[in-house]
């Protein structure tokens, strides 16, 4: 690897790549959302994931700017179009999501510490898989993934959320969805009964345990109603599999 390549990444899912890879060094500037892992913390700010500093990147001249979502697609063009060198990826699923390491990797010279990630990633990902595969498949928890709530967001197919969702034993009441993010009724998720449900904003658990009609739902009414680290639910850098392993265990306990 070229020990000298300047790298932004404007999105933190691709900071928490980079530093798995082992390349902070490479990092001349990342978003004020990349909060981990500690060590990027320190690295200057080159605006927020929703609204990067457009100028400030450029006037950084870096070999190599990494982009995600469906959000950063125009500015991933505007970059290209002015010459720098740019990255983008939106994986649909926790494979794609480790293509996307192997990518990143290829591109800053990084494939060997990739190999050793992606083969404890990978190791870890098999015994779930193992463990969903030894469970009797007409068992599958209905789950239900709030991103907003209002109104109220859900992801669908092709989001990785949805993939995580049924990758970890669990059956998305949103996998007849439209888009892979969807804005859908609070009668209709009622009406599908989840199980569980989960998200990644403390205060959103007030209104379900505190609202008769979402009393009446399963996972409220079992305390099944789970916060998880917005790290793990939003984002598809290698803890993408601490979210999976996260919801594997919360589909085991239903049944237990």
């Amino acid at each position: 690897m070229n020990a000298d390549l300047r790298i932004v990444s404007l999105a933190p899912t691709q900071t928490e790549i980079v530093a798995a890879l082992g390349a902070v060094e490479n990092l001349a500037g990342v978003t004020e959302n990349c909060d981990f892992p500690e060590a990027v913390k320190s690295i200057d700010r080159f605006g927020s994931w929703y609204s990067p500093d457009i100028r400030k990147v450029m006037e950084a001249r870096p070999d190599l700017v990494l982009t995600f979502g469906a959000h950063q697609e125009e500015i991933s063009s505007l970059l290209h179009d002015k010459g720098i060198r740019v990255y983008h990826s939106e994986p649909p699923t926790i494979a794609d999501s480790l293509g996307t390491f192997r990518d990143i990797a290829r591109i800053i010279g990084r494939e060997e510490e990739c190999a050793r990630l992606l083969g404890s990633l990978e190791a870890r990902l098999e015994r779930i898989r193992a463990s969903v595969a030894a469970r009797p498949q007409n068992r599958r928890p209905s789950v239900f993934r709030i991103m907003n709530w209002d109104p109220l967001i859900t992801p669908g197919p092709g989001a990785f959320q949805h993939d995580v969702i049924e990758f970890a034993g669990g059956r998305n009441v949103a996998s007849q969805g439209p888009r892979p993010y969807f804005v859908c009724t609070p009668e209709s998720i009622r009406a599908a009964d989840p199980e569980i449900i989960f998200f990644c904003e403390p205060w959103i658990r007030n209104y379900l345990e505190e609202d008769p009609e979402w009393n009446k739902v399963s996972a409220v009414r079992h305390g099944r109603v789970i916060v998880f680290d917005c790290g793990l639910t939003c984002r598809c850098g290698p803890r993408i599999v601490d979210m999976a392993e996260g919801l594997h265990r919360a589909v085991i306990l239903v049944d237990s």
